[in-house]
């Protein structure tokens, strides 16, 4: 089958056969991973981008190439796959997370702190970043967007400052839930967790796997909402989470039944609504994502 590519982008990629492209070589290159990112961002049909060693061997970037994929034919869910500068702490190793003889739940690894993901978007054109929010410097804005109506309607969270504040606290001291602030271009825009499903509420309504994440998700800044900054962020948070613990194949969302905001972005970004069921607080939805398909059809 061949392609057609948008060349809008750039005139450097050379269209082959079986959704395969060569990436040519010129004189701006400097980062070779955000070269292969913005290709495949920008073409998405695009499976397999091949860079000839003739060209490419002499660039700084090369031996990282050759040591993450073997050399210059980079298939697209490999290369994303792999940390590069994305990921901002090392992922979880097996030996760090022994399961529990009494449990049957592994240890959880201690939880990273400051910055903890950051990749520029080619499509977005701007930076998404994650850190472990910080209650000195993220507290005001974050009571200013549990307040804001269509917040409150879905999170019932418009608490005094120090209820939040304790809510926080917990969250950082809570070993399944990672608490983080979503920045784009250094500028704080939401709050998101990741959580462990089989320690969470959740793991009661579905059959859960050791290393299933959750994610719940909150968007304060009303100038970044809409279709191509969800592609980014909840692409963004998904990356992280997969890149994070090599061994998650699975995320889970229980966002409430009528989140109808919410439920017209998820299948294009690889997250299917399986099924309402009832928590003792709210009608929920089970969505559910997997490893496969976004490395497949998301990145």
């Amino acid at each position: 089958m061949s392609i057609t590519l948008d060349t809008r982008p750039r005139t450097d990629i050379v269209p082959l056969q079986d959704a395969a492209a060569r990436l040519e070589r010129d004189a701006t290159t400097e980062s070779l991973i955000e070269r292969i990112d913005a290709a495949f961002a920008h073409h998405p049909e695009l499976a397999l981008l091949i860079l000839e060693p003739a060209a490419w061997q002499d660039h700084a970037d090369w031996p990282r190439l050759v040591e993450a994929l073997g050399g210059g034919r980079v298939l697209r869910g490999d290369f994303y796959q792999q940390p590069w500068d994305w990921l901002r702490h090392p992922p979880t190793r097996p030996e760090q997370t022994p399961f529990e003889t009494g449990s049957g739940h592994p240890r959880r690894p201690a939880k990273p702190s400051g910055l903890v993901y950051r990749r520029a978007d080619p499509r977005l054109g701007r930076t998404f970043s994650l850190r472990l929010i910080e209650p000195d410097r993220d507290l005001e804005r974050f009571v200013q967007w549990m307040h804001l109506p269509r917040v409150a309607e879905f999170w019932e969270q418009a608490w005094p400052a120090s209820e939040l504040a304790d809510f926080i606290a917990q969250r950082l001291a809570d070993p399944h839930t990672l608490p983080l602030i979503g920045e784009f271009d250094g500028r704080p825009f939401g709050y998101f967790e990741l959580y462990w499903a089989a320690e969470d509420r959740l793991a009661p309504y579905y059959p859960w796997a050791s290393f299933d994440r959750g994610l719940h998700l909150l968007v304060g800044e009303e100038d970044v909402r809409g279709a191509r900054f969800v592609d980014a962020w909840l692409g963004g948070l998904s990356h992280y989470a997969y890149l994070a613990e090599p061994r998650t194949r699975r995320l889970v969302l229980e966002p409430r039944h009528d989140n109808h905001r919410l439920f017209r972005h998820l299948e294009r970004l690889g997250l299917t609504r399986l099924r309402d069921f009832d928590f003792p607080h709210k009608r929920a939805s089970l969505v559910m994502g997997q490893r496969e398909r976004f490395f497949r059809e998301v990145l």
